[in-house]
């Protein structure tokens, strides 16, 4: 055998015998845990389904005008008759939007700092 052909092998068998080291070493490492790491909370707090799986609604603006009525619900824009969230809109008006879910309303409103009317927008154009 010659010299250079006997350090390949010997080479290659080293490259062979670290891999195989490291592939049953690995495993083994994962499961040691950090000693410095802090402790986690292992309890869950116990919550209801039907309390977060409820659809919320959002009421940003509403416009109504002689030609149409539409309200933005939950970065949507929404008519009478559209469904968001499983909920039916049955009504728009200035300041509110009556949803239907089921058997029951709801009534979103906007808050009153939100609210202006033609008038006002009116009125302060012409005062500029």
């Amino acid at each position: 055998m010659r010299v250079g052909s006997v350090c390949e092998f010997l080479k290659k068998t080293q490259i062979i015998i670290i891999v195989i080291m490291l592939l049953l070493v690995m495993p083994l490492q994962a499961a040691l845990k950090d000693p410095t790491r802090p402790p986690t909370a292992t309890t869950a707090i116990p919550t209801s389904p039907e309390k977060n799986q409820r659809p919320r609604w959002a009421l940003t603006s509403t416009l109504v005008s002689a030609q149409r009525r539409t309200a933005v619900i939950n970065d949507t824009v929404v008519s009478h008759g559209d469904r968001i969230n499983g909920a039916k809109v049955i009504s728009i008006q200035s300041s509110t939007v009556r949803l239907r879910v089921g058997g029951r309303e709801i009534t979103l409103m906007m808050l009153k700092k939100n609210v202006k009317s033609l008038s006002q927008m009116t009125s302060s154009r012409q005062g500029k």
